[in-house]
């Protein structure tokens, strides 16, 4: 974490929605059991032997969710989080919840992937969803959290909340 840094918005930037915490907890909570279901078929596929229930959740969120790499860094007056999101974004499907302890970023678009076998190509639907959550270290103020989509690269800017 840098101790100097200067919050720079692009231009291009567009705003992204930024809400409550509790807001996006349904959204949080579907994805968890979309996690946990796959977990389950992970561990029902080989043969319902216990002992390797972590890997099976490491596994199932490497299927279903997509990393977001991400800095941070901090000002006398911000804490700013820049997330660089994979492939292309726009700021309708991108969603910020924040609370003073807690930043989620939730995001889900349509891909459409396209298979090609012996009988020919087919096209098919995949949702894609990205989760992260950053447990904060500053209180931060969530009525005065900005966040913005430029270049595919969000930036959420946090200020520090007054002592």
């Amino acid at each position: 974490m840098a101790n100097q840094a200067t919050v720079k918005q692009s231009p291009a930037a567009t705003p992204v929605k930024v809400v409550a915490a509790s807001t996006v907890a349904r959204q949080l909570n579907e994805t968890k059991d979309r996690v946990a279901r796959r977990a389950y078929e992970r561990f029902e596929s080989r043969g319902r032997v216990h002992g390797r229930d972590l890997d099976d959740w490491l596994q199932a969120e490497a299927e279903i969710l997509h990393r977001i790499p991400h800095t941070v860094a901090e000002t006398a007056a911000n804490f700013i989080v820049f997330a660089q999101l994979p492939g292309s974004w726009s700021a309708g499907e991108l969603l910020v919840g924040i609370d003073p302890h807690r930043l989620i970023v939730l995001g889900e678009r349509r891909a459409a992937v396209t298979y090609s076998d012996s009988s020919g190509a087919h096209t098919e639907s995949h949702v894609l969803p990205i989760v992260r959550v950053l447990e904060l270290p500053v209180n931060v103020d969530p009525a005065r959290t900005t966040a913005s989509l430029a270049n595919n690269t969000l930036e959420i800017v946090m200020p520090k909340a007054r002592p």
